[in-house]
């Protein structure tokens, strides 16, 4: 599909008149009518402006490639959740309870064993002044 085509079909299915497009792009009406004609194009700061628009990348508004991250992201996506099924087990989550328990533990027992410490070496040369 041609620039002009993209720009036409991507503005009616966002509800937007010429009239509401050139407002939001700072331009007049016509200049959106000789866009979507054919007789002239955008200039680079308003392609950005409007792919930011639509919600498309660049190449999707001039090139009209379809969008290469959303075939990328579902497959993420599903990577992510089987991961997520594997590890969020109950058998990792009580692992995980237990781990931190036993981390709890030895984090208060060397907490313990510097108190007592201080307080041994207090008890035998005094506080420091």
């Amino acid at each position: 599909m041609e620039f002009n085509n993209k720009l036409y079909e991507l503005r009616k299915q966002k509800g937007l008149s010429q009239e509401e497009l050139a407002s939001r792009l700072n331009v007049s009406r016509q200049t959106v009518s000789k866009w979507e004609v054919g007789d002239s194009s955008p200039d680079m700061e308003k392609l950005v402006a409007m792919s930011d628009l639509f919600g498309i990348t660049l190449d999707e508004l001039i090139l009209d490639k379809a969008p290469a991250s959303a075939e990328k992201s579902s497959e993420g996506a599903d990577k992510a959740g089987s991961i997520k099924e594997k590890l969020f087990t109950e058998e990792n989550r009580k692992k995980a309870k237990k781990g931190l328990k036993i981390a709890g533990i030895i984090f208060g027992a060397v907490l313990l064993i510097d108190i007592l410490s201080m307080i041994i070496y207090f008890v035998l040369y005094g506080a420091p002044t």
